[in-house]
């Protein structure tokens, strides 16, 4: 029995040494040879098809498996604040709030809260962090990038990366490079001599390359000196690759590929999201021919072979069941992510901190102020469990303390679009003539022709009418706006695709390009009684149908009950900025903050003297208009 015992226990603590080893050896990282002897055996498996397979994506997020030779389909989440393609998440501050804390330990930590999140949901790539240098304050995705200084971009990037790559998650460095402005972000050529740009726009990605190991760089919609970044061999090939030694994957921006052959020759590894030109009709003749070497495509999938086997997705799991998603350590994180970028612009005769001992009253009030604003809008626009807003913070810090008093000034776009009135004609019915084309352009003959009593429609993914094309068609309303009351008034529209206001036979809003959601005004001085011809031109490309028009007085923006209000309150706290709708991906912002929120200002600090404003944007803003009349300032970004 003794020897039994004993042998069994033997044969237990063999078996267990056993598994440690094994598991030691899937956990481990895999040499530098083993990693190319194992890329060598699968590519030598591949056919010609199968090889220009892989490097396209498919399904939006996903890389196109081999199940053949077990090779994994990949995930990818957007970023950079938050892995937020898959359900709620936790929702990160800003890149450009997480480069004013110039904190590079806490950078890393947020790395790897990331890569926690995304081990959490079996995400194999972030799409981030972003990196593009501040060039204009207006830039829609100032708000994901880390500032204009190279050097604290690249300490950041590094950082970050090294956080997020540590969870066995590859990182990915966008948008390469010279991607400074979303206005026509498709055709803009960022025309730069070599001296600027290597000083000034490539620092972070070289760094993120040489350092940090990045796993991915993601190609950017705009041109180069006159070359699409997906197919410039000089920046892709010559300085990326071969220069600075880049042995991960070169990806595409969503839809940013226009020539398979030239991508293919410029560097590109992997057109995302999906092979709509790298695919085997423009390559397997080339291929065939001998015109373009299979080397070049080999050198692709072997650079997308290399790291899913590095980071060991050939061989466990992605999904992490032990990680919670509601994540404790990535809300912490969060916190003091927020905490330490806010930064204090101005602080006359010391205001603030505000003395708690002497608060009463203090009022919150802005567009803002409730609900909490996380972030800009676009891809890296992050759905969170929950947000706490600044009117909600104040109030839980003070608790019964102190009265938290609250006022909304700005009118919710969707109640100026339901309230607007407009005339088919000066004596005319209610609303306006709508008239809809089954083409971008406006032309030829409508395919319906309707009264439309208001513009606030969102079709989604739809069309207009049934059997109508859900993509590629376009809207005109004619009619006129007859003002009750002299004034100035302002007109609104909000808009995935683009649209042309005329008032009069004058264009008043010009935005006629494709974009997400974006919200743009013009300001008028109207009489009362005078009828105003109203001309509303939309078009609609590809996604998301939205379009939303009207028009409101201008002194709407200060509620009857809110100047009262600050007036008796021992300090007012205005919160005003930006939000998804008027800064975010495929459109620039406007350097004046959003309509209405400059006279807010104005009318507040004239009733107190106790004002500290709080700026919620990417970046700087014109303050002309009313820094002299506040006491404090404080941007606290996204």
């Amino acid at each position: 029995m003794k020897r039994a015992t004993t042998s069994g226990r033997r044969l237990a603590i063999a078996i267990v040494l056993l598994f440690v080893a094994q598991f030691g050896m899937a956990q481990a990282t895999p040499s530098k040879t083993d990693v190319e002897r194992r890329v060598d055996s699968i590519l030598s498996q591949m056919t010609l098809e199968e090889k220009i397979e892989i490097v396209g994506g498919i399904n939006d997020f996903y890389t196109r498996p081999i199940p053949r030779l077990g090779i994994p389909s990949l995930r990818m989440s957007d970023g950079p604040m938050g892995v937020h393609d898959y359900g709620l998440t936790t929702a990160y501050p800003a890149g450009i709030a997480l480069a004013a804390s110039w904190d590079v330990d806490l950078a890393e930590r947020f790395g790897t809260a990331m890569g926690k999140d995304a081990r959490a949901r079996g995400v194999h790539f972030i799409l981030g962090p972003g990196m593009n240098t501040y060039r204009a304050p207006m830039n829609g995705r100032n708000f994901e990038y880390f500032g204009e200084d190279p050097f604290l971009a690249s300490r950041m990037a590094v950082s970050v990366i090294r956080g997020i790559q540590g969870q066995r998650v590859i990182a990915t460095a966008k948008h390469f490079a010279g991607n400074n402005s979303e206005f026509a972000r498709m055709t803009l050529s960022s025309d730069i001599d070599e001296r600027t740009l290597r000083e000034i726009y490539l620092p972070a990605f070289e760094a993120s390359v040489k350092e940090a190991k990045v796993g991915a760089v993601m190609d950017a919609y705009n041109l180069v000196n006159g070359t699409y970044m997906t197919q410039n061999n000089h920046v892709n090939n010559e300085i990326l690759k071969q220069e600075w030694g880049f042995d991960g994957i070169l990806m595409s921006d969503w839809g940013a590929t226009h020539d398979g052959i030239a991508a293919a020759n410029g560097g590109l590894d992997l057109e995302m999201p999906a092979p709509s030109f790298m695919n085997r009709d423009a390559l397997l003749p080339v291929l065939n021919q001998g015109t373009m070497p299979v080397a070049i495509l080999d050198d692709k999938v072997r650079r997308i072979l290399r790291k899913a086997i590095e980071f060991g997705f050939f061989d466990q799991p992605q999904t992490d069941t032990d990680i919670p998603s509601y994540s404790q350590e990535g809300r912490q994180v969060a916190l003091e992510m927020a905490r330490g970028s806010m930064v204090l612009l101005k602080n006359s005769g010391n205001l603030l901190p505000l003395d708690e001992t002497k608060l009463k009253t203090i009022a919150v009030i802005g567009p803002d102020a409730y609900p909490a604003v996380i972030g800009g809008g676009g891809s890296a626009e992050t759905k969170p469990f929950n947000a706490v807003s600044y009117l909600e913070g104040l109030s839980n810090r003070l608790g019964v303390k102190a009265r938290v008093l609250y006022a909304v000034d700005v009118p919710p776009l969707d109640e100026v679009f339901e309230s607007s009135e407009f005339v088919t004609a000066p004596n005319g019915e209610s609303g306006l003539k709508g008239e809809y084309f089954s083409n971008e352009e406006l032309k030829g003959a409508p395919a319906l022709v309707r009264t439309d009593k208001h513009v606030h429609f969102d079709w989604g993914e739809g069309s207009f009418a049934s059997g109508e094309p859900v993509d590629h068609f376009s809207i005109r309303w004619a009619g006129y706006f007859v003002p009750k009351e002299s004034g100035d008034y302002k007109f609104f529209t909000s808009a995935d695709d683009g649209v042309r206001l005329y008032i009069g036979d004058e264009i008043a809003i010009d935005d006629w390009q494709p974009h997400s959601q974006t919200l743009d005004t013009a300001a008028r001085h109207l009489e009362a009684g005078k009828a105003y011809k109203i001309r509303l031109e939309y078009f609609e490309s590809v996604g998301s149908a939205i379009v939303g028009f009207g028009v409101t007085r201008a002194e709407a923006f200060i509620g009857r009950e809110t100047k009262p209000l600050a007036a008796k309150a021992d300090a007012v706290i205005i919160c005003v900025g930006f939000d998804p709708k008027t800064e975010g991906e495929g459109f620039d912002r406007t350097f004046q903050l959003p309509g209405g929120q400059d006279e807010l200002i104005r009318q507040i600090s004239s009733v107190n003297k106790n004002v500290i404003v709080v700026l919620t944007a990417g970046g700087n803003l014109d303050m002309t208009r009313w820094i002299e009349n506040v006491p404090a300032i404080l941007h606290a970004w996204y």
